[in-house]
């Protein structure tokens, strides 16, 4: 049996310089191997250390893979790649986890889970080792949104300790480079309808003298896009129809000419409230399918994935739309022009017709560069 074959859990540490915890984080991830009774292997996955830290590694037992790419995603991704495991689990050199806790993730692994994540929150935090804001603002609206976006039931959705089997890694096709990594992992677990557990673990103070890579504020941002990135029904496509039902509904009855709701005479002035909404309205609703198409153009989901448009994109029925949009507005518009050269130049009442002209010209303009964008991002790729 060869030796890849032997091993069947493989642990891994992203490092960059850390030799004062990184040799209690290996005893401890060693230690959890023998727990679960597996053949197993710890592996280091190096970032650039200049402390020293890839000896350390080495002198307790790991194995020390490089990841030239700077970032906690291009770390674990290369730990992952070449680890040896058929279950693998994550952890931080620091020693803020036990990864003794992690054997009970690997027994939901042998029962049929795809992939376990820890939960700070349902279980021990150490005093003064998670700050207030992340423990009582950042992780729970993370994990809220995360659990309403992707139908996820999880607490901790920053938990840095989790598991999940070689098979499950392989599906996820991750390649995010930063922190958002850890947001991209239990994002894709939703969508993919993996088999998610959660475990209740401990997180201990961080005991190092040097500043955590981690920027509350920054990383937060970082992993609030990214989680929006993915629920474009959300952030586009709900606003997106209500601003333009309601611009529509404003805009049509006002071009026709004046009316009365309840004695109150509703008039063009009104077109200055619908004809903005009409447009952000459905400038959003592009934006939903810019954004659906682009987390396949960057290779975040797979090409192939079911689009939110039935039969795949169409550029030329958009161009024709907008197209036969912008030539009706500026066929108004030429109208407009004639009955102002027939009346000599003079004074003449053109507000609504200018605005219905206005109306399909932008709506033509916008419906035209959207769809040459989505276009292009629907270009085929070689990226090999």
């Amino acid at each position: 049996m060869s030796e890849t074959s032997s091993i069947q859990l493989s642990i891994i540490i992203p490092c960059l310089n850390e030799k004062a915890t990184l040799a209690a984080a290996i005893n401890l991830a060693r230690q959890a191997i023998e727990q679960s009774g597996l053949s197993g292997e710890v592996v280091v996955s190096d970032n650039g250390s200049t402390d020293g830290s890839q000896a350390i590694a080495e002198r307790e037992g790991a194995r020390v893979v490089q990841a030239p790419r700077k970032g906690y995603g291009y770390a674990l991704l290369e730990g992952f790649k070449q680890a040896k495991g058929e279950y693998l689990v994550m952890g931080d050199a620091d020693a803020t986890y036990d990864f003794r806790e992690a054997v009970a993730f690997i027994e939901h692994l042998k029962n049929g889970a795809d992939f376990v994540i820890g939960s700070r929150l349902a279980g021990n935090i150490h005093p003064g080792a998670m700050p207030f804001l992340h423990r009582y603002l950042g992780t729970p609206v993370l994990s809220f949104l995360i659990n309403l976006f992707f139908g996820l039931r999880i607490t901790d959705c920053n938990c840095g300790m989790r598991a999940l089997t070689r098979k499950a890694f392989d599906r996820l096709g991750l390649i995010s480079g930063g922190m958002e990594f850890a947001s991209e992992m239990i994002i894709k677990a939703g969508l993919y309808n993996l088999k998610v557990k959660e475990v209740p673990c401990s997180l201990h103070k961080d005991t190092r003298d040097k500043e955590p890579h981690l920027r509350t504020w920054r990383d937060g941002w970082r992993h609030l896009r990214f989680i929006l990135l993915f629920a474009p029904h959300v952030v586009f496509t709900i606003p997106g129809w209500i601003f333009f039902v309601l611009g529509m509904g404003m805009t049509i009855p006002v071009l026709s000419g004046p009316f009365s709701i309840a004695g109150r005479i509703i008039d063009y002035h009104y077109l200055f409230y619908s004809i903005p909404l009409l447009f952000i309205g459905y400038q959003a609703l592009w934006f939903a399918q810019i954004e659906d198409h682009f987390v396949k153009f960057a290779g975040f989901l797979p090409a192939d994935m079911k689009s939110r448009e039935e039969g795949g994109f169409q550029l030329e029925r958009w161009l024709i739309l907008g197209g036969a949009l912008s030539v009706g507005g500026g066929g108004v518009l030429i109208g407009i022009f004639w009955r102002w050269v027939a009346t000599g130049f003079g004074p003449m009442a053109g507000i609504r017709p200018g605005a219905t002209a206005m109306v399909l010209i932008i709506l033509g303009v916008l419906t035209i560069l959207n769809a040459m964008i989505i276009s292009m991002m629907d270009t085929k790729v070689d990226r090999r």
